[in-house]
Parts: C-alpha cells; structure tokens; sequence
C-alpha cells in the first residue's frame, strides 16, 4: 500500500492556514510513485478552539482542536490517517512514518554526545540519528601535529546541509565546539514547519 504524505511545503502552508477562516484546496502525494490525492480544507477559526473540515472525495471528516502551536501538525496528522488509514504502531512499516505532531527533531541524547566524546578523542566516522530521515554523519580526523581535529559534518542526500571547520584545544574544549555545531546543524535541517 502507498502512503500518502504532505510535504514540508504542504506543512508551511497548514502553519499559516490554521489560523485563518477560509477554505484551502491541497493535495497529498505517495512516496514512490508520486500518486496525488487531491482534498479541500475548510477552517473555522474560533477564539479557543478552531474547527477543520476536511473533505476527500465523497468522505467528509471533522477535527475539533484547541488552538496551540502545534495544532497544524496534529491537522496533518490527522489528514494522513484519513488518506492512509488508521496509524498502527504495531506495524513496523508505520514506525517509519511516525505521526508529525509526536516527531522530535534535533533530539541530541546522552549516549550520542558520549559517541561523539569519543570520536574527537580517537577520530573517524559516525552517524547521529537525531530524529530526521536520515543521519547526521560526523567524521573527525586527528590532527598529529598539534592538539586539534578537522570536522565534517552533513545531513540530507541531494542537497545536504554540510559544515567543516577545524578546531585547536584541550579534547574538551574541542568536543564542546563540535557538539555547538551539531546542534546547529540539526536546527538548520528541521523543516520550517516543526521548527516554530
């Protein structure tokens, strides 16, 4: 079964939406074989809450939700599953498409940062799952001449986001620096429409 998805561009466009009354037209696309799957949004923005009709076809689906910032996520959620069906976490194939509103991008945890300690000690290669679709790849290489390492870090396949610098120091100092732009990496991938 295709799964159908609403792009990062679909996102921005739901951010903004969300807290308008009016009536959008929009169109969901399967990941292999570009299938679309056009559906009209009506919002009625309320003071507290805001009501999102979403029709699909002949189908005519209601979702009530409390105004909040992510509510454009839990929408497109909810879209998703009209499309697709029900989410099932059971099903390892859902894993993959975890829901948007529940997605934590940039998510640097404790054995990763431990992972790259390492790394700027001894040098070499190593991939960071921070949440997003694909790794972040860092490679340090040691420096023989004086303390320090050259980093590169990249994310993304067909235009990834890349940095590469070289750092002097104390194996503290220079882990510190390295972490500093891995956040900063993550925050430049996480797509506009999660990182409000």
């Amino acid at each position: 079964m295709s799964k159908f998805k609403l792009d990062n561009r679909a996102l921005q466009l739901l951010n903004a939406q969300v807290n308008l009354t009016e009536t959008f037209n929009h169109v969901l696309r399967s990941a292999p074989k570009r299938e679309s799957l056009a559906f009209r949004l009506k919002v009625e923005r309320g003071t507290l809450e805001t009501i999102f009709v979403v029709e699909l076809g002949s189908e005519r689906h209601t979702l009530t939700l409390k105004n909040g910032k992510k509510m454009h996520l839990k929408l497109a959620d909810f879209i998703e599953e009209i499309a697709n069906g029900p989410f099932d976490p059971s099903n390892i194939s859902d894993l993959e498409h975890r829901p948007h509103a529940s997605r934590e991008y940039g998510r640097f945890e404790i054995q990763d940062k431990q992972r790259v300690f390492e790394l700027v000690r001894t040098g070499g290669i190593l991939s960071l799952d921070m949440g997003f679709d694909v790794p972040l790849h860092v490679a340090v290489h040691r420096t023989h001449t004086r303390p320090g390492v050259t980093t590169i870090l990249s994310i993304g396949v067909k235009s990834p986001y890349t940095k590469c610098f070289t750092v002097c120091g104390t194996d503290v100092e220079i882990y510190g620096k390295v972490t500093e732009s891995i956040s900063h990496l993550a925050a430049a991938a996480t797509p506009a429409a999660h990182a409000a």
